[in-house]
């Protein structure tokens, strides 16, 4: 398996506790070590060497984009997903490659950045005994071809050779042993448009040689579908060769992407796309279906490589993802599973709570992820391979959001080291396992009556590792996952306090931790229960083999865990399946079970706001007062019909225990289920401004076509803030704090005839009203609207309403004004709930 190391300047810092009774929560040293971490402890990364579902570590590219690197608990490969820039909807063209474990990611017109693993170096073709030859690589395009990336095998053996780029020219240079060779150049054509994935394959016989790549001979590949509705929405296209190396095209959405034809034993060129309702954008991800397309063409690339698919030979089945108590919007992801030893993963917009019918390539194998709404919640859905035909459907998101076992991923023990890291916090009631990138852990390790580890304000990424004697004894765990963010109200806090007993064995022993998992029926789409009945399961499971879990309790609350009621445990020893009646006033429930087994080992788990009750989700303000909330400087959001904009909001919390963050974010229609949602780029900055009050900020970018999508999202829009105090009690969560216009930009134009005229001749003045078309990136005239012809005297400084007039079906109006002395001539528009007011240029006429 290949596990990739992101070079960049971002990293994640293990934390590290080396004695007993010491805490340390400090950054890395200058040579990698954490404070007081002994030469032979855990380094800084060394998470980025555990397996595990989810994301391994993120990276920024040129382009603002996010490349995540995911975990693989199954032995597969690393995978990777590149994730939009801002509010944008989706990720640009960019190539990839992963040869000999380096894997280079290159946005379009951008170098290549590189993510390199330590496996892969010594994977070379080059040897001291054979004499090498010098080989030129050159792409024959009509345009500039200023980035690119070359790569060259050995057919034989199928060995990388590494290619020496001549940056800003279409030029390489290897130096190569006789043999055999497969050559393949990646580039995106600015003259000519689309990317292009050409390959050629040539000999070395004692001498060198200069090797052309024509782009002329290059064919467009892609899937074609009989559904005349569906558009691409976004694509892989790479070729894969029996090393598992790979190189590639991946995201650009409908850019096309061209191939050079070849056959040859052993190499693939193997298609992926996402194909959408036309229309469908990030914020407005409309789009009732989706198909998720694969096509492999092994050993031989057609003279024209394009796949027609029928819907009705696909598999068929339909994805509920619920939402967590408030809609939002988000992603849902796919990488086929094949031999290659990494892919891409591939996103497409999702509204949540929805569901989405799913047309998929029967019988290939899918990797899948759900990510909500920034900072993401991530769900790593099980691997899926679905007949022809209709498949049954699946529910994701289900309620309590809550730890889950991962096979791959555990606390562990190494004689006399423990290392703290439940990984999976946030997962679902059907066991797809999740984090929120954005939520905090406090850990606390404990031995009678010492403290072995204590540290707060960690990432779910930051395993705690500490020093512990290496007999028998017994330990006390608490560890707590606190969030909040704009687009969840359940699982603000999830706590799991263990008991057990543990002795320095043997190397990399997983702790011997009882878990509690919980599944809840009868909820709605937002996790919510109504007038019926719901039931609720626990069950109790061990981490040691041939220990017995027995479910000890089971209690909810309706009051954020102050008061608890105690649920009766069946008969079954290790869980319990009961029918509750949520009250009618109760907006949310939480849960909390105890259990214990016959090791000496108990656990008691909470989670608060396991799901939501009937009641209205009121607002919320417990010892933060949210105050002097501003949008875009107080003045109506204006939207260009095309390029991308921004403006910034800003708010005060006022509270005595200090501000964690605050979240702010922008919704259109009802609470419940709005039209569409705007999240800022990231998480509000927070700065004290007094000993009680913080000033928290946070940017939006907006691109009209992606961000918005649809003309009748013009209007009202309103703006909830969420805010977090530092004692991780105090919270404030309005829905509605303030009311902002949002506008498309409107244009108007003024023009006089005659210029120049006698006193007492008439002037025409005609104008010409647009607003913009966020739909199409235009300006269509807007009918039926008044505006107001104004004059200025030469020589004078105001103006005077003269007459007012309806524009017509074109957006047109025409003005008749006696002329009396020279002047300035305009027409003003003063707006609508959905149009910005705007004023023309002017237009003098001369008066004689």
């Amino acid at each position: 398996m290949r596990s990739y190391r992101l070079l960049a300047t971002t990293f994640l810092t293990t934390l590290v506790v080396a004695l007993p009774g010491s805490v340390c929560a400090a950054a890395p040293a200058a040579d990698g070590r954490a404070a007081g971490q002994a030469a032979d402890g855990p380094r800084a990364g060394q998470l980025a060497n555990r397996t595990g579902d989810g994301p391994q570590k993120s990276v920024r590219l040129a382009t603002g984009e996010r490349v995540d690197l995911m975990r693989d608990g199954t032995g597969s490969g690393s995978r990777f997903r590149v994730l939009p820039a801002g509010q944008a909807a989706r990720a640009g063209r960019y190539a990839y490659a992963s040869v000999g474990g380096t894997l280079a990611v290159q946005p379009k017109g951008h170098r290549a950045q590189t993510i390199e693993s330590g496996s892969g170096a010594q994977r070379t073709s080059l040897t001291s005994t054979a004499a090498v030859y010098p080989v030129r690589l050159t792409i024959n395009s009509p345009g500039t071809v200023a980035f690119k990336i070359l790569y060259v095998w050995n057919r034989q053996t199928w060995t990388f050779h590494p290619v020496t780029d001549e940056e800003y020219t279409p030029n390489g240079n290897v130096q190569l042993p006789n043999g055999d060779y497969f050559a393949v150049a990646l580039y995106s054509d600015p003259y000519a448009g689309g990317s292009y994935l050409l390959s050629r394959t040539f000999q070395i016989a004692n001498g060198g040689a200069a090797v052309r790549f024509d782009q002329s001979s290059a064919k467009e590949t892609r899937i074609a579908v009989d559904d005349t509705t569906a558009g691409r929405y976004t694509s892989a296209v790479w070729i894969s060769v029996p090393s598992g190396d790979l190189a590639g095209f991946a995201g650009g959405g409908t850019e096309k992407v061209y191939v050079t034809p070849f056959a040859l034993p052993g190499v693939s060129l193997r298609l992926h796309e996402i194909l959408l309702r036309r229309g469908t954008s990030d914020h407005v991800p409309s789009s009732p279906y989706r198909y998720d397309l694969y096509h492999s063409f092994d050993g031989t690339v057609p003279s024209n490589p394009v796949v027609s698919v029928a819907t009705a030979g696909l598999a068929r089945t339909v994805t509920s993802i619920r939402s967590q108590a408030r809609a939002t919007n988000g992603w849902l992801l796919s990488v086929p599973s094949t031999s290659d030893s990494s892919g891409v993963y591939l996103p497409s917009p999702v509204a949540i709570p929805s569901n989405i019918t799913e047309y998929v390539t029967p019988s290939q194998s899918f990797w899948r992820l759900v990510h909500y709404r920034q900072p993401t919640h991530d769900l790593t859905l099980t691997q899926r391979s679905l007949p022809a035909g209709q498949a049954p459907g699946e529910t994701v998101g289900a309620a309590p959001f809550a730890p889950r076992r991962s096979a791959a991923v555990a606390s562990t023990r190494d004689i006399n080291r423990m290392s703290i890291y439940e990984y999976p916090a946030l997962s679902d009631a059907a066991g797809n396992l999740g984090l929120d990138n954005g939520s905090t852990v406090a850990v606390n390790l404990t031995s009678g009556s010492q403290t072995l580890a204590s540290a707060t304000g960690l990432s779910p990424y930051q395993p705690v590792n500490a020093t512990v004697p290496s007999g028998s004894a017994t330990y006390r765990l608490t560890h707590t996952v606190t969030r909040a963010s704009s687009w969840s109200r359940l699982s603000p806090e999830v706590r799991s306090e263990w008991q057990f007993v543990s002795a320095g064995i043997r190397y990399q022993d997983p702790l011997p931790l009882l878990d509690i998992d919980f599944s809840v029926a009868g909820l709605d789409a937002q996790n919510a229960a109504w007038s019926a009945p719901v039931r609720i399961d626990a069950r109790a499971s061990s981490r040691r083999y041939g220990v017995t879990p027995t479910l000890t309790g089971l209690e909810y609350s309706t009051d954020d865990g102050r008061t608890w009621v105690a649920l009766p445990v069946g008969a079954s020893a290790d869980g319990t399946s009961v029918e509750l009646a949520v009250p009618a006033g109760a907006a949310f429930v939480s849960l909390r079970a105890t259990a214990t087994d016959d090791s000496g080992g108990s656990l008691r788990r909470t989670v608060l706001r396991a799901f939501a009750g009937p009641a209205s989700q009121y607002d919320e303000t417990v010892g933060i007062k949210i105050s002097q909330v501003l949008v875009n400087g107080g003045a109506p959001l204006t939207v260009a019909p095309s390029g991308a904009g921004q403006f910034s909001t800003r708010f005060t919390a006022t509270t005595t225990a200090g501000v964690a963050g605050g979240d702010v974010y922008l919704y259109r229609g009802p609470y419940a289920n709005p039209e569409a949602v705007l999240v800022s780029e990231s998480p509000a900055e927070c700065t004290p401004a007094t000993t009680l009050t913080t000033t928290c900020q946070a940017t939006f970018r907006i691109d009209p076509r992606l961000s918005l999508g649809r003309n009748a999202l013009a209007g009202e829009w309103q703006v909830g803030i969420r805010a977090l105090g530092k004692d991780r009690k105090s919270v404030a969560d309005r829905h509605a704090v303030l009311t902002v216009p949002v506008r498309r930009q409107a244009k108007l134009t003024v023009s006089a005839t005659p210029t120049s005229v006698a006193k007492g001749q008439t002037i025409t003045v005609k104008g010409t009203l647009t607003q913009g078309n966020w739909e199409t990136g235009g300006y269509d005239g807007y009918p039926g609207q008044v505006v107001t012809l104004q004059f200025r005297k030469a020589g004078t400084s105001d103006y005077v309403a003269v007459k007012t007039a309806t524009v017509d079906q074109y957006g047109t109006a025409t003005v008749k004004v006696t002329s009396s002395v020279s002047g300035y001539w305009r027409f003003v528009y003063g707006g609508s709930s959905t149009a910005a007011p705007v004023t023309s240029g002017t237009a003098y006429v001369r008066v004689s």
